[in-house]
């Protein structure tokens, strides 16, 4: 079965990978040239590049894919919903993978948030050294909220010269930009925040995958408050299947 696989994340790059040594022909979709070559160490066709409705219709057209599955980054919710919208113009099954949610307990240093205005009110009240760990495409909305104004952000993004571009031209000085691939160890994290005399961390629930076990566990371990943004509930079950049944239900299903 020829597939289109949009991922660009570990677990996405494992999924791709599985699903290949199941005998399925496989091209994978990345945003970032780099997780293109990531995909290919795996010895898996890639290509790479932002996509709108057009290029995806095109490609999906041009390659006569048997399926979309779609195993992008919990938060991409634009991209999700744009899939969705062509595979059901398409008449082409359209199959969402999404990591497992990690299971916090219930702790007086951990906020919920649902977005990124509540998280900015109740980031702003619990310090003055905010360090951003939930990448650079929502940093617009955190140095326009009025709440922080008066605060010292730092933001934690990948290292590449577009997302650089991007820190700087929202007035990010270097001082205040650490870039770094991920993921980040307990100690990597725990030195971090205790060099840049961070007062509160906010990030982003992205699963077991993600890294976002080691910031919780590094925020308690130095009595440092974290903000978390709720990820967007999943229309489709898939992170209550394991790998395996997610494979053998998309098999069954095509």
């Amino acid at each position: 079965m020829k597939l289109l696989v949009l991922a660009g994340t570990e677990d996405g790059r494992d999924l791709a990978d599985t699903l290949k040594q199941r005998g399925h022909e496989i091209l994978v979709s990345t945003l970032t040239a780099y997780g293109a070559e990531l995909v290919q160490e795996h010895g898996l066709q890639a290509r790479s590049g932002a996509m709108d409705a057009e290029s995806l219709t095109d490609l999906l057209k041009a390659n006569s894919f048997a399926a979309l599955v779609d195993a992008t980054h919990p938060y991409a919710v634009q991209v999700k919903e744009m899939a969705k919208k062509v595979c059901t113009d398409l008449g082409l099954p359209y199959l969402r993978w999404e990591r497992s949610a990690l299971e916090v307990d219930d702790h007086p240093l951990i906020h919920w948030a649902e977005d990124i205005p509540t998280a900015a009110q109740i980031t702003s009240k619990l310090g003055k050294n905010i360090l951003l760990t939930t990448g650079s495409n929502g940093l617009p909305d955190w140095v326009s909220h009025p709440s922080l104004k008066d605060k010292f952000l730092y933001v934690r993004v990948l290292p590449t010269s577009q997302v650089l571009a991007r820190c700087e031209s929202l007035g990010f000085k270097p001082n205040q930009i650490v870039a770094a691939q991920g993921p980040f160890s307990q100690e990597w994290d725990e030195a971090m925040f205790k060099q840049l005399k961070i007062d509160v961390v906010v990030a982003k629930e992205s699963g077991k995958v993600g890294g976002t076990h080691e910031k919780i566990q590094a925020c308690l371990n130095l009595n440092l408050p974290l903000v978390l943004l709720k990820r967007p509930v999943p229309e489709m079950a898939s992170d209550s299947q394991t790998l395996t049944q997610f494979i053998k239900h998309m098999e069954e299903l095509i």
